[in-house]
């Protein structure tokens, strides 16, 4: 299928099982928007005269609460065309885009409240065991600390990553105007799976040194101030606010 008409192609992801959710929240979010196709709409202000909204193509990814699959997986994601496991992908009309996508956003379930759009992820510091019962991997050389190292993301990388998106604004954007999403900035992702993910994510984007932007979305378990459809009107605005800026 051409997508000559579909300005920005996006990657969503939520996790897989763990604890007791036998369906994770953040997935029965994100699947609802899988190979839809919204708009950029700027949140404030009004656009500039004459200007059309672009077209957004949204792709969604179930990824497994394991941190050995997020390390396998997370390199084809970034890169050029993205390589997305079958076993974890929806059917979709459309082959992943050949020069990549141009935007990425994790979701993941923490406590109850609002979204939380994260700034940044960390390096090391993760001690809970995944879905499969599996701890965080060993850094070489650093005895019992556990998190990214050699091999897989070694001195290169920064203790923490920030995201290039400006949260603050973001954040600002969407809390103003007549129609305020309940959301706020977090500088805590959990150093778990979450934490996990996007500091991965983080890390491929800069090692793929094409700038593509990568964001972490927090979300409540469901009905805990947020129903699962609010929390995917929330991600599809996020996504349509940042695409905008893009």
């Amino acid at each position: 299928m051409q997508d000559s008409f579909v300005k920005h192609r996006v990657l969503v992801t939520g996790f897989g099982p763990f604890g007791t959710y036998k369906e994770n929240p953040s997935w029965l979010a994100v699947k609802t928007l899988h190979d839809t196709i919204i708009s950029t709409a700027p949140t404030r202000g009004k656009p500039p005269k004459g200007s059309k909204p672009d077209s957004i193509h949204l792709t969604a990814l179930n990824i497994p609460t394991v941190y050995s699959t997020v390390l396998s997986t997370l390199p084809g994601l970034h890169a050029q065309p993205p390589v997305l496991p079958e076993k974890y992908t929806p059917p979709t009309s459309r082959a992943p885009p050949e020069e990549g996508f141009q935007l990425i956003v994790h979701v993941g379930v923490a406590g109850p409240g609002p979204l939380r759009a994260e700034r940044l992820a960390h390096k090391t510091g993760y001690q809970l065991p995944d879905y499969e019962r599996q701890s965080p991997p060993l850094i070489i050389g650093k005895g019992t600390l556990r998190g990214f190292g050699s091999p897989h993301y070694g001195d290169e990388f920064a203790d923490e990553l920030f995201t290039s998106i400006d949260v603050d604004a973001l954040v600002d954007d969407l809390t103003s105007g007549p129609d305020p999403l309940s959301i706020e900035t977090s500088d805590d992702p959990g150093r778990f799976l979450c934490d996990f993910i996007y500091y991965c994510s983080l890390a491929e984007s800069m090692r793929a040194d094409r700038g593509t932007p990568v964001l972490f979305i927090h979300c409540p378990p469901i009905g805990q101030k947020l129903t699962t459809a609010e929390v995917a009107e929330g991600v599809r605005r996020i996504i349509s606010n940042v695409c905008a800026k893009l």
